[in-house]
């Protein structure tokens, strides 16, 4: 479990504490660093970012990068107290300031950049936290060769890169173009309707070749089948994928799967699986919708548009073509119970009961009628947002109920810190989608969440 320290609702940069938990909810240890002062106060009229100190941060950046002011663009900013010690280690009576983060696209970099709040927009520090933006595209050409599916795409031995970051199209290879270019819609999302910064940093893989960090997949793989009717994350080697099933959807989930293992590194097996893989349908999902290209009837339905057809309907688990439960435990439920004694189906049924999460969301972000009550939604914004952050306070053992109880509790504390604009009525929302689905929350002591 990992915990933010906020101040006036305001989070701290850098700062933060991983608590490990025994099964019923015991405290293992604790490690991380928090600020212990501050200094001054954000403007009366609010935190949000002012236009000087966004010049501020784009000058800094024209000038650090060498780049002309027009071809800078500001991807995220936010408020955010700024403690060098935390950045440095410089020194233990360092107080916290209140500043603005920015996050700047410049020559296929991203900066970040933090300017004080108030008079003057003093420029903090700054630093590239890695490439904005770089793919690497492989095409295995439909040849079967499994020892080279296992050798990053771009590093000695593997299927040809047939296009990297700024090149033109690929004359007569369809898959590799859209596969280059949902790699960026991708990016883009997380970018967008996240505060993550840069995908390509936080997964992408860096073959020590100078290159740095990119984003990699291999297109037109072949293995039991030609075209081969699969995809899958290959954690250090990038994405894989089979000629039947390229889409947006299907990409982004297999990406996500790479956050995943960098944030809440959810176990894949039986129920925290389960929530895995449902993350990695929550967010591919997400990405698609993020793009409005989609027709309304393949909402929720992920595989759509692929040769393979629609694999699972989030929407309506129990009507895909291998039915998923919709409610916790309920019909349709297959038995998590794998371990290396006793091995279950699916990891513990890991792509089956993904359906219950799948529902939850789809009934947070669009509503709809459910457990006998029509239940508002809270839009794609806010339901992007709110999962992202629970994304990265589960921990690697959290099952359904611990989905839950961190849903409704990041909604909570989003409205005591007035973020993204969510209110009550959003919560409630969120509140009735979680008991539609039937999740239990986490039973509580003395206010705490546990086991």
């Amino acid at each position: 479990m990992r915990l933010s320290q906020r101040i006036a609702g305001v989070p701290v940069h850098g700062a933060g504490v991983a608590l490990s938990l025994r099964p019923d909810g015991a405290l293992l240890s604790a490690t991380g660093a928090l600020t212990a002062h501050t200094h001054g106060s954000y403007p009366p009229e609010g935190v949000a970012p002012t236009a000087a100190a966004r010049r501020a941060a784009l000058g800094t950046v024209a000038g650090a990068s060498r780049s002309a002011a027009d071809t800078l663009a500001v991807r995220t900013e936010s408020a955010a107290w700024f403690d060098p010690s935390l950045i440095d280690g410089d020194g233990p009576d360092v107080a916290a300031i209140p500043a603005y983060r920015f996050d700047v696209a410049a020559a296929g970099d991203l900066w970040r950049v933090f300017v004080a709040a108030g008079p003057g927009a003093e420029v903090l520090d700054a630093w590239t936290t890695g490439r904005s933006l770089a793919r690497a595209v492989c095409d295995a050409d439909s040849q079967g060769e499994e020892r080279r599916i296992g050798t990053p795409c771009g590093a000695a031995g593997s299927y040809p890169v047939v296009r990297s970051e700024g090149q033109p199209r690929v004359a007569g290879n369809e898959d590799a173009n859209r596969v280059y270019g949902w790699l960026g819609d991708t990016e883009t999302f997380y970018r967008h309707y996240t505060d993550l910064g840069s995908l390509t940093d936080l997964i992408g893989v860096d073959l020590g070749d100078g290159g740095g960090k990119a984003l990699r997949a291999t297109v037109r793989v072949c293995a039991e089948t030609c075209p081969y009717a699969n995809a899958y994350w290959t954690g250090g080697r990038g994405a894989v994928l089979g000629g039947a099933v390229l889409g947006l959807d299907v990409l982004a989930h297999e990406i996500t799967h790479g956050v995943t293992e960098r944030t809440s590194g959810l176990n894949y097996v039986n129920e925290s699986g389960a929530v895995n893989e449902s993350m990695s349908d929550v967010f591919g999902e997400f990405t698609e919708l993020a793009t409005a290209r989609g027709l309304p009837a393949d909402r929720w339905k992920i595989g759509n548009g692929t040769a393979v057809g629609v694999v699972r309907d989030m929407r309506s688990p129990r009507s895909g073509p291998d039915p998923q439960p919709e409610t916790y435990r309920g019909p349709g439920w297959a038995p998590a119970t794998h371990s290396g004694a006793h091995p279950a189906p699916d990891n513990g049924g890991v792509h089956t009961n993904s359906g219950v999460g799948n529902r939850l969301a789809a009934l947070i972000t669009d509503g709809g009628r459910a457990g006998g009550r029509v239940i508002g939604g809270i839009g794609l914004a806010k339901a992007a947002s709110l999962y992202w952050t629970v994304q990265t306070q589960l921990y690697p053992s959290a099952g359904y109920p611990a989905l839950a109880s961190t849903l409704t509790t990041v909604c909570r504390n989003n409205i005591d810190d007035n973020i993204a604009g969510f209110t009550e009525s959003d919560c409630a929302a969120v509140t009735q989608a979680v008991e539609a689905v039937r999740i239990p929350l986490l039973r509580t002591r003395s206010g705490d969440a546990g086991e």
